[in-house]
């Protein structure tokens, strides 16, 4: 398997901070639940994270890259360190929604055996919302007797999604998103101007490394355009099977962030609200209330493959249940 490369970012140093005070005073947990605040993959964050813990000669936050530990994490060949994330099937090339038990209970094997070096015995968990419930259920053991000189990381986007069984046995630490201050300065050392980076974090949900992304697609552009077909669907002008001809063509992930802010802004609209928070005339609450309920169900409905003909089926049935809210209100 290939180890993510280690790196962070200025509002991730706390939680560094905090685990090399915890490793200097011998006073680490035995399990963490790092929960990441739904921000895009942080596998580069818990690979620093790792290294920082059994790196010997650090330099204040930084792993120092040469030492024994170092060399071999970095090489993917440390024998104390183990990895469970999702696999890829070899065959279909797609990769599996669930980390299954057999893996977890391969870790549990690892873990148990004798140390290779005389540092920690790492074992990451990644994510661990998707773990399987006979997953869960195998690592309860060893959340309870842990063996002496392990640390196992539980890392998750979403840590309400974790079984109470494990979150209950874990030391729970929350990694923060950037404040907007924080955030814009990031971008503005990447090239950003202030007005296009306040407008893709807005994108991105005030995620800034996802804003870097979007902003390299042209998400903006790709907005203007579904703000003018999705108006032709309103009016009539288009079916339903038309647009979804025209969001089909792009990417998934794009796809969901638009539907996403679509119904974001209906349901601050609705609320009486700007995107801002300021007040607006013509709030509708039973309005509002049926739009965040279209919206919280719409995440997970289109989550499926979007090379299963349920990804166009979900899509076609939000946008038809959004088209009938936002006409009934016009009217």
């Amino acid at each position: 398997m290939t180890l993510p490369a280690p790196s962070s970012l200025p509002w991730q140093r706390a939680t560094l901070e905090r685990a090399l005070a915890l490793k200097t005073a011998g006073r680490l947990p035995h399990a963490i639940l790092l929960a990441d605040a739904g921000q895009r993959d942080i596998g580069d964050f818990v690979m620093q994270l790792v290294m920082l813990l059994l790196c010997d000669a650090p330099a204040g936050l930084e792993p120092c890259g040469g030492c024994e530990a170092c060399r071999l994490l970095l090489a993917g060949t440390y024998a104390d360190f183990g990895l469970v994330t999702l696999e890829v099937d070899e065959k279909s090339k797609k990769q599996s929604k669930n980390i299954k038990v057999e893996q977890v209970r391969e870790l549990i094997h690892d873990l148990g055996l004798t140390r290779r070096y005389a540092r920690l015995k790492v074992a990451a968990i990644y994510p661990a919302e998707s773990l399987s419930r006979a997953g869960a259920n195998a690592l309860l053991k060893t959340l309870e007797e842990p063996a002496p000189g392990t640390l196992l990381l539980l890392v998750t986007h979403n840590a309400g999604r974790v079984p109470i069984t494990l979150r209950s046995r874990c030391q729970c630490w929350n990694l923060r998103r950037p404040r907007p201050d924080e955030a814009l300065a990031w971008l503005a050392e990447r090239g950003l101007e202030a007005d296009i980076a306040t407008r893709y974090l807005d994108f991105a949900r005030g995620d800034p490394v996802v804003a870097v992304e979007l902003e390299a697609g042209d998400f903006a552009g790709l907005v203007g355009e579904f703000k003018h077909n999705f108006g032709r669907f309103i009016r009539g002008d288009v079916g339903v099977v038309g647009l979804c001809r025209t969001l089909l063509a792009q990417d998934a992930d794009a796809v969901r962030r638009l539907l996403d802010l679509t119904l974001r802004a209906y349901c601050f609209r609705a609320s009486g609200l700007d995107a801002g928070g300021g007040a607006l005339a013509g709030a509708d609450p039973a309005n509002a209330r049926e739009l965040l309920r279209l919206q919280q169900r719409a995440g997970p409905r289109l989550q499926v493959d979007e090379n299963n003909l349920d990804f166009q089926l979900q899509l076609e049935d939000v946008l038809i249940s959004l088209k009938q809210i936002v006409t009934r209100r016009a009217s």
